[in-house]
């Protein structure tokens, strides 16, 4: 009998951690400084590009600025498809960083 509660603790514990890492962050947040190469297509072609495919939710750029700042949901699209996108445009790109994003990281959003 007491290894059959053995079991059921063992089982138990398996499938907290499991929920516990299924219920981290699905957002990342990745920074980039671009320059455009002699052959790149304008800005905002890439920009409706990127946001009109599946997973990516924001993207900024400011004014004068070679940094971009994209947010998008890692299980609908992945950061090589965005990375794609900047150099099928022609744009040269470099990570400066990636991040999670975690809810309260994002007031924008209603709760």
């Amino acid at each position: 009998m007491k290894k059959r509660h053995v079991q059921i603790y063992l089982f138990l514990i398996f499938l907290l951690i499991t929920l516990s890492a299924c219920s981290g962050s699905r957002k990342n947040e990745v920074i980039y400084r671009f320059t455009a190469n002699e052959d790149a297509i304008s800005l905002d072609s890439l920009k409706s590009e990127i946001l009109g495919a599946s997973g990516a939710e924001m993207l900024v750029v400011y004014p004068d600025s070679d940094v971009v700042i994209i947010h998008y949901d890692r299980f609908k699209t992945h950061q090589d498809i965005i990375e794609s996108h900047f150099i099928e445009f022609g744009y040269t790109i470099t990570l400066v960083s990636k991040r999670k994003i975690e809810e309260k990281d994002q007031p924008w959003q209603r709760k």
